[in-house]
């Protein structure tokens, strides 16, 4: 049985054709129903379809009859025919391919032996012309030994040229055979000895050694009687051989003769034994004998005899290129080594060199050009001289760089200086109101004098529109009738004559309590002077004498501090105004204030982390702090003369200038000069692109720029240190002076070249000196602060005695850091300058004491005690700026932070009611409000009394009386 079909897959479709559809049934009958009835149905089913099938052929054949004639006849006729064309072309196979009477076998055999005579032809023919061809290289070959021998080198040199014409011509069969290569070998030999024994001839007719040059016309070839000609030998020299030839001969001129004659004097000696040999010969001279134009003079005979004896033999392919070759090498040769060389590093040089030069340009159009042929257009010596005066100027560019380097880099001794005294000019001020003398109403220098705050800052609401007379102060305000006249300057007193005053901080009254004048420094006009090491009379600027009048200004410097001489004007701070605004002023000098400020409060607030009532010390009064401060303030205005000032100065910066001035100098001078103009080379000047002298006039500011740019890197280890550091800061001021000295001396046509570049060199020099002086500030600054954050460590805990000495050790680091910086400065800077440097540093410590002071969250009463202690520590440091013991120190026109930092120290320890009636009156306008609060709240405990003072506190600082009008 068939294999079932799966019932998933896709079934055949029914056949259309009797023999498929029975197939098909016999596929599907099965073991029970095949039969023989059903194999009968098969066969009759077939029987009956071919029987059918047979019908319908029949009808179709009868349907169309004739045609079916025609197509059965047209068949038998192809057939006929095809078996006709078989027997034909069976008959003709046999014809050609029968192998005895066959047309192809026959042809074959004829051609076979056509091709075995032509072979033999062939043969023959090549044979004969092979021997043929060996025959003549055979004699042509004997006819070059022969020539060898007997030393007819040029002769033997046109068989060598027939002999190649032979080889190249030889036929390709000849080439690979063993004769052919041993007529090769033997005609290579013979070429490599001729070629040998004209080098030979060549080497022993032209001789070059180091001072010597011999060429012989003749020269007899070795081991033969025949002598050749010079010409006849190079002549005869291959192209490759005669070029590698006068390449060495090239480099030998050039090393032995040109360059030797272009770097030293030498005497030329010239023989001629014709026909024997010719000789040049170079005999040194002595330099100091010796002209330089005179090597000229040899380099023209040695051209003439090389081209006499030399250039002429050469042939006409080989003599122009030779000639021509060494063009360059003259002219490099005579600018590298000759006139570069002599190109002269003065003026009065000068002259001789033009002559010098004049005569290398006529050497250059005599025998470089006319003689060597070299192209008119290119004519190196003759450019060069045209811009000879800037190849000068450059040459003098370079050696005064050369030594202002030297000067520069060059190792000086400390003591290497000098002191330049200029006149203080003061920087545009604020208007200062003169007062007069008064024990009672305070007077001190404006907060405007201190730092540029703006009135904002105060809480002043100025009238924009208001006149000069409305912004002055009220008489009134300040408590005084008149102004009384200048007095007369006091005399210092000796520094013997000064009382040291207690070396503690505290110094305790009649009632055995501290009194706060002295932690304030109010009562050191009461006998009592700073130390000797804080005044003016161990300083420098003291043992100086008085400048004449006839000496004017070369520096303007920021405000001078008050010397012994010319004591501070008087001026008044708003501070001061405002608390004394309240002030009443009576005729009997005494004044008297509102009671009911101070009435108004209740008892001692209470400290935040103590309870009970503060008892331990009665804080001092508000209107004795604002009183006993106007002792400490500059008492009247002084008129004279303008105040001098010193300051210490590298002698190098002399040196500096001295060769900036030098420079310019001779810039000048070769501007005006006309030696270039009337020498023959008078179009040098126009060739160059800028006017005579530009250069080295132009080369003075480069020697300042070089300073600036080199001694800052040169020393930087050295400048790293405060007293060097300001010390160059001090000569980049000088230098500044100088040029600007300089500058203003110059000539208009000096000025329109070299002035601007006078003038930048000024503007960096100052700039350089601020920037240098604001640095080494800056790296004081940083050190101070360090030693505050590490020591210190922001002021907390100081309760504790290890945290309290801590901070008593740092503040007096401190404090001993900005001395021991006063004391190497003092001799250095300025004085203005040196107070701003100080009064700097020391604000630097002080605005991080007051950060860190104010920033605290809790200060208990001991440790607002200790504090306050520890802030008085620098109250020694106003000892810095006191120069006469009579007078007031101007310690707060230096350090901006000073009354702040002060009235700190007295707020620590101050009650509620003090701190109430400073503000009121103004006194604490260098607090912000935010400040003042946070100062409450960490001093004192959260009572109602706080409250409403800081209620007071954030309605923002009073504005005075005479300002609300």
């Amino acid at each position: 049985m068939a294999f079932p079909i799966p019932a998933h897959l896709p079934r055949r479709p029914n056949p259309q054709d009797v023999s498929s559809q029975i197939l098909s049934k016999i596929d599907a009958a099965t073991k029970q129903s095949l039969n023989a009835t059903l194999a009968a149905s098969w066969v009759s089913e077939l029987e009956q379809t071919i029987k059918s099938t047979k019908e319908r052929i029949h009808e179709r054949i009868q349907s169309d009859l004739p045609e079916f004639q025609r197509q059965l006849a047209a068949s038998k006729s192809v057939q006929e025919r095809l078996q006709t064309l078989t027997t034909n072309v069976d008959a003709l196979n046999d014809s050609i391919c029968n192998e005895e009477t066959g047309l192809i076998p026959t042809l074959v055999g004829s051609l076979t032996a056509h091709a075995r005579l032509a072979q033999e032809s062939t043969d023959t023919r090549v044979e004969i012309e092979t021997l043929s061809h060996l025959l003549k290289c055979r004699t042509t070959l004997r006819s070059l030994e022969n020539l060898v021998n007997e030393g007819r080198l040029p002769e033997a040199v046109e068989v060598c040229r027939h002999m190649e014409t032979l080889l190249q011509d030889a036929p390709a069969h000849l080439d690979e055979t063993e004769v052919m290569g041993d007529v090769k070998r033997r005609f290579r030999a013979a070429k490599a000895r001729n070629e040998e024994q004209l080098s030979d001839a060549y080497t022993r007719g032209v001789i070059i050694s180091h001072h010597e040059f011999i060429v012989h016309p003749s020269v007899q070839v070795r081991q033969s009687a025949t002598v050749l000609t010079l010409e006849s030998i190079l002549v005869s020299l291959s192209p490759s051989s005669l070029s590698n030839h006068l390449t060495t001969l090239r480099r030998d001129l050039t090393n032995h003769f040109i360059d030797y004659i272009s770097k030293q004097p030498a005497e030329a000696l010239t023989t001629s034994n014709d026909p024997a040999e010719h000789s040049f010969a170079l005999v040194p001279s002595p330099p100091n004998e010796e002209i330089p134009s005179a090597r000229l003079v040899t380099l023209s005979a040695f051209f003439t005899f090389l081209s006499t004896h030399v250039c002429s033999c050469l042939p006409p392919s080989q003599a122009s290129p030779f000639i021509g070759s060494l063009c360059k090498p003259t002219t490099t040769s005579l600018l590298n080594n000759l006139l570069i060389p002599s190109l002269p590093s003065s003026y009065e040089h000068l002259p001789s060199f033009l002559e010098l030069l004049q005569r290398a340009v006529a050497f250059e159009d005599e025998i470089v050009v006319g003689l060597l042929g070299n192209d008119t257009n290119d004519r190196p010596v003759k450019a060069w001289a045209d811009g000879v005066s800037g190849h000068y100027e450059r040459q003098r560019r370079l050696l005064i760089l050369d030594r202002s380097r030297d000067t520069i880099i060059a190792s000086a001794d400390r003591s290497d200086t000098f002191v330049v005294e200029v006149d203080a000019v003061p920087e545009p001020m604020p208007t200062v109101v003169a007062v007069q003398e008064d024990p009672i109403s305070p007077v001190v220098p404006t907060q405007d004098e201190i730092s540029p705050v703006k009135d904002d800052a105060w809480g002043f609401d100025d009238d924009v529109n208001a006149t000069h007379e409305s912004l002055a102060v009220d008489e009134d305000g300040w408590g005084f009738d008149e102004v009384m006249p200048d007095e007369p300057e006091p005399t210092p007193a000796p520094p013997a004559q000064l009382a040291e005053p207690s070396p503690s901080p505290e110094i305790m009254n009649g009632d055995d309590e501290p009194d706060p004048a002295e932690a304030w420094g109010w009562n050191d006009d009461n006998g009592d002077a700073p130390p000797a090491e804080e005044t003016a009379w161990d300083d420098p600027w003291g043992d100086e004498p008085e400048p004449s009048a006839s000496e004017s200004p070369t520096d303007s410097r920021p405000p001078p501090a008050p010397s012994i001489s010319s004591p501070p004007p008087k001026v008044a701070t708003r501070l001061e105004k405002a608390a004394n605004k309240g002030r009443k002023q009576h005729v009997n000098g005494t004044s008297s204030a509102t009671p009911s400020v101070i009435s108004s409060f209740e008892a001692s607030p209470q400290r935040s982390s103590h309870p009970q009532p503060r008892t331990s010390k009665p804080s001092m009064p508000a209107q004795d702090i604002l009183a006993e401060q106007s002792t400490k303030r500059p008492s009247n205005i002084k008129t004279g003369s303008t105040p001098k000032e010193t300051y210490v100065v590298s002698g190098r910066t002399r040196r500096i200038i001295s060769l900036v001035e030098d420079v310019l100098a001779e810039g000048k001078h070769l501007a005006g000069s006309s030696l270039f103009s009337s020498s023959a080379l008078h179009s040098s000047s126009a060739a160059t692109s800028s006017p005579l002298g530009s250069i080295i006039l132009l080369s003075a500011p480069s020697v300042l720029d070089l300073y600036r740019g080199l001694y800052p890197v040169k020393f930087a280890r050295e400048l790293a240190d405060a007293e060097q550091g300001m010390r160059f800061a001090n000569d980049c001021a000088f230098l500044a002076t100088e040029v600007e000295r300089v500058r203003g001396a110059l000539q208009r046509t000096t000025a329109a070249v070299v002035g601007e570049r006078m003038d930048e060199c000024e503007r960096c020099f100052r700039v350089l000196s601020e920037s240098w002086f604001h640095d080494v500030i800056e790296r004081e600054k940083q050190a101070v602060n360090k030693i505050l954050k590490e020591g210190a460590q922001g002021f907390t805990y100081t309760a504790e005695q290890d945290r309290y000495d801590e901070c008593e050790s740092a503040i007096t680091e401190v404090l001993q850091q900005v001395r021991r910086l006063a004391q190497r400065l003092k001799g250095i800077l300025p004085k203005s300058k040196y107070y701003t440097a100080i009064g700097m540093v020391a604000d630097a410590a002080l605005a991080r004491i007051l950060k860190d002071i104010l920033a605290l969250p809790d200060i208990p009463e001991i440790e607002s005690h200790r504090l306050s202690e520890l802030c008085r520590i620098f109250n020694a440091m106003e000892g810095l700026f006191v120069e006469d013991p009579t007078q007031p120190s101007f310690v707060v026109a230096y350090v901006p932070s000073w009354l702040k930092f002060s009235y700190l120290s007295e707020l620590l320890e101050a009650s509620m009611a003090d701190i109430t009636y400073l503000f009121e009156e103004g006194a604490l306008v260098d607090f912000q409000v935010d400040e003042l609060v946070r100062l409450v709240r960490a001093l004192f405990a959260d009572t109602q009394l706080r409250t409403n003072t800081i209620s007071k506190l954030l309605g923002g600082h009073p504005v005075p009386a005479h300002l609300q009008e």
